[in-house]
């Protein structure tokens, strides 16, 4: 947990990739350096950004300051090069003080992520929320990952109906919901919960 949301760890044979930095330099690298004791034997190496808005892209900086490659949509790529390029010259963050070349891989397609023990899709999403995001499917788990598009329990539901609409068309295998601004949920609940409201 890293204040507004969560990181999730994922662990493959011999790395380790994290979505979702916290809001801030101190609470990231609270959460890699937790990340790198929960797999001491096993790099930590990618951080999977959702998307650019300031409370999932607060720590990055401090992503690259610890040598992760930065993993996003393709439409974030312009800003992340911006973010990464800012002089920090009164007061120095852990990338001023050291600095680390940035290392993007743009997701601008459905991609796999897999080895022998682990696979997920990242997938890019355009919501009326933002216009670049991107979300993960864990097929064997039949686990969706996603940020801001579904909020379990929450009265407002903004986005979801469109969001389930999304993912109807993809006709994905979905038994859990993993929102990371919320606890995991069933699926089952997400298709109630996105049903437009009726009167």
């Amino acid at each position: 947990a890293g204040q507004s949301h969560h990181s999730v760890l994922v662990e493959f044979s011999d790395h380790a990739r994290m979505f979702e930095a916290p809001q801030n330099e101190v609470r990231a690298l609270a959460v890699i350096a937790k990340a790198r004791e929960v797999l001491p034997n096993k790099p930590l190496t990618h951080l999977i950004n959702s998307h650019h808005h300031f409370d999932h892209s607060g720590g990055i900086r401090a992503a690259i300051s610890e040598g992760l490659t930065i993993v996003t949509n393709a439409a974030n790529g312009p800003f992340f090069e911006k973010v990464a390029a800012r002089p920090h010259t009164i007061v120095q963050d852990a990338l001023a003080k050291n600095p680390q070349a940035l290392k993007l891989e743009l997701i601008s397609a459905d991609t796999v992520v897999a080895d022998a023990t682990q696979s997920f899709t990242l997938m890019p999403v355009t919501s009326a929320h933002s216009e670049s995001m991107l979300i993960a499917y864990f097929p064997k788990d039949r686990l969706l990952l996603e940020v801001d598009l579904y909020t379990p329990g929450s009265p407002a539901q903004s986005f979801a109906a469109k969001f389930k609409e999304d993912l109807d068309a993809r006709k994905l295998r979905i038994d859990r919901i993993v929102p990371l601004h919320g606890a995991v949920a069933p699926y089952a609940q997400f298709v109630k919960e996105a049903a437009p409201a009726t009167n």
